[in-house]
């Protein structure tokens, strides 16, 4: 199963480009568009007949970070304010949620504080005061125009609940997580029926002994009222949630879904998306397993090798559409040596039950896709929002320096078309042949390798946390046949590595490949 993944992902990849129309939002230099949790920043919004979206902006300098919002009007198929977007707040604002109420199209975004607009697309904004101090706020709107919010305490250690009636006054705070343990990290979520006033709250505890458990919380009468919290089963051969990819919503029957990925503790890109629904028997489906064996680059802070999936529901034919960003492990950026992303799409027709069509819609090239967020389904068209990184890796912390990236909706025609898949198909690094035998290896293994003639060859040994471990001379002059060197499992200082993971790094002048080594004694 594990070759299987990995060959048709290399297949996507050379077999499909790009597909549907992309349109420009506006831009941002804050490529860090949120703190840990997906929240929804797009909307597909039938009565206002558009597409709301609204992001973290920034032009170069922090003091002027700020919500920025647009609209696409599907009228005239253009922009309200063309590339650009609006300010939302009149002062500096943190991370940006969002979400609509269904019936009457009005948009909420919280920030610092709570805008609403007063009317759809229109982006005159009123706020109301009152909001409680907290950060990494979530906001969901119920159809009784309740507006429901989830939110840390100042010292990230308590995850609390408040509601805003029409009053237009916020309730006291309550801790919601009782007696299950917190999220200790910007880890949770909250997602409103918009048929009922059902709510659900999800989270992973992301520290301590609780580290990778996950929880979620019923609301049946718009939040006065909670069910106890239940902690969420494992999916089938997972030991551990990754902390930032819980993402909820309620289908046409009021049921709730939500969808997340997984990681090895030890290895991020051993890796998955998954699909669970209470509803269905068996509650867990596997969307897409991601296991590259060949890596050029990490995947950078606050990821792993597939994550941060969305989902919604077509509500014409009730198939349902999930988005994540992936990694391409053969693409990198030289200047931060960081992995480049693009973004997955896939389908089910039957209620998550199996899953179908994963496939690419971003084509690999220098840039790296990041924080997708699935919009909503008009008619037959699919509306998936996401930033376009020009330098892989976060200018925050330093990784490359700061771009004006394109905030892109791509509307996409569903359902899709069907793909067929080789599974014999292997995706071979021109010029390459790398590899370790026997692996795993208790005692030693012989590192086969051959390549075009070079005169400077790097050949190491790291761990997964990326620390050098072993160092080889592999500079004995131009070669073109096949080389080798036996690793017996030590360091550089001659102690014997711990059972696990490494992965053994080639390097010329112009091309690094990787290949994932497993010790097992």
């Amino acid at each position: 199963m594990r070759k299987i993944n990995i060959l048709i992902f290399s297949l996507f990849i050379i077999s499909y480009a790009q597909i549907g129309r992309i349109s420009t939002a506006g831009y941002t230099t804050w490529d860090w568009q949120f703190s840990g949790q997906t929240h929804k920043w797009c909307i597909t919004d039938t009565v206002a007949n558009g597409i709301h979206i609204a992001w973290t902006w920034c032009d170069g300098v922090s003091a002027n970070r700020n919500a920025r919002y647009n609209f696409y009007n599907f009228t005239n198929r253009n922009w309200n304010w063309p590339n650009s977007g609006i300010n939302v707040f009149t002062q500096r604002s943190g991370f940006s949620s969002m979400d609509n109420h269904s019936n009457t199209g009005h948009i909420y975004i919280m920030g610092n504080q709570l805008a609403r607009d007063q009317g759809p697309g229109v982006g005159l904004f009123e706020f109301l005061s009152g909001l409680p101090n907290g950060s990494s706020r979530v906001i969901a709107v119920t159809p009784d125009t309740t507006v429901h919010c989830v939110f840390l305490d100042a010292t990230m250690d308590t995850l609390l609940y408040s509601r805003m009636t029409t009053s237009g006054n916020w309730s006291t705070p309550i801790h919601i997580c009782p007696p299950a343990p917190e999220p200790r990290w910007p880890t949770h979520n909250l997602a409103a029926s918009k048929i009922s006033n059902k709510l659900i709250a999800v989270w992973v505890c992301a520290e301590d002994t609780n580290q990778g458990r996950a929880f979620y919380r019923l609301s049946n009468n718009s939040g006065i009222t909670w069910q106890s919290p239940v902690q969420i089963q494992f999916p089938p051969n997972v030991t551990e949630f990754n902390a930032y990819s819980l993402y909820a919503m309620f289908d046409h029957n009021d049921d709730f879904h939500f969808v997340c990925a997984v990681c090895d503790t030890d290895n991020v890109y051993n890796c998955g998306v998954w699909h669970y629904c209470p509803a269905n028997n068996p509650p867990w489906g596997l969307i897409f397993a991601y296991h590259p064996d060949t890596l050029n680059a990490i995947v950078g802070y606050s990821a792993i090798g597939t994550c941060r999936p969305t989902i919604v529901e077509n509500l014409r034919d009730h198939y349902l559409y999930v988005v994540w960003e992936q990694f391409d492990s053969l693409n990198y950026e030289p200047l931060t040596t960081l992995s480049r992303a693009d973004i997955m799409l896939a389908e089910s027709p039957n209620n998550g039950l199996t899953w179908q069509n994963q496939r690419p819609i971003t084509t690999p090239n220098t840039t790296s896709k990041r924080f997708p967020c699935v919009g909503g389904v008009d008619h037959d068209t699919l509306t998936v929002a996401y930033l376009i990184d020009s330098i892989a890796g976060f200018e925050l912390y330093s990784q490359g320096r700061a771009t004006f990236n394109p905030i892109v909706i791509q509307r996409i025609k569903v359902p899709l078309p069907t793909i067929e898949i080789k599974e014999n198909f292997i995706q071979h690094t021109q010029h390459f042949t790398f590899d370790a035998i026997p692996n795993p290896f208790t005692s030693h293994t012989t590192i086969c390798y051959s390549l075009p003639p070079y005169s400077n060859i790097s050949l190491s040994i790291y761990d997964v946390s990326g620390r050098l471990v072993k160092t080889f001379n592999a500079n004995s002059g131009s070669r073109s046949a096949i080389s080798e060197v036996i690793w017996d499992g030590t360091n550089d200082e001659g102690k014997q590595v711990k059972s696990g993971i490494y992965f053994c790094s080639l390097k010329t002048k112009d091309r690094s490949i990787q290949r994932k080594i497993i010790v097992s004694r």
